[in-house]
């Protein structure tokens, strides 16, 4: 059964990477996660429980042909890591992950639907000016039309 996650924390990291995940978000990514750097070259990294990892790798093999595919694949296994949510609800992150994403000690958690995401708080303020086409959902179900 799918997860979705929504809303936002602010963490630290300790002194060896750390971080706590908030609680709201433990239980529905599970004690193996995937830690994957922005595909869209935002400065910020993305967590993914084991179940929708798998969603997403096939949604990236539904998306590439043949050799475009191995490539996504390459890129993806150099910019993704598996790691374990210890027993206290903390993650630790590799410091090249962290540089990728511009992180210090202070972080903001955001939950982004079926994953969450790591960002250092300006820049989120910043990614936060660009406001999605919201005029395109219907907010009618299609059964409802």
């Amino acid at each position: 059964m799918a997860t979705y996650f929504a809303g936002k924390e602010r963490r630290k990291f300790d002194q060896v990477n750390r971080m706590s995940i908030p609680p709201s978000f433990r239980d529905g990514l599970g004690q193996t996660v995937y830690i994957l750097k922005s595909v869209q070259e935002d400065p910020c990294l993305l967590i993914y429980s084991e179940e929708e990892w798998g969603r997403f790798m096939d949604m990236v093999t539904d998306s590439f042909e043949a050799d475009e595919l191995i490539e996504a694949e390459r890129t993806i296994a150099d910019t993704s890591e598996m790691a374990s949510v210890d027993k206290s609800g903390r993650i630790t992150l590799k410091d090249d992950y962290k540089e990728y994403a511009q992180l210090n000690e202070d972080v903001l958690v955001i939950g982004a639907n079926n994953r969450i995401e790591l960002w250092l708080e300006e820049n989120w303020n910043e990614r936060c000016k660009k406001k999605a086409d919201f005029k395109k959902i219907s907010l009618t179900p299609r059964r409802n039309r």
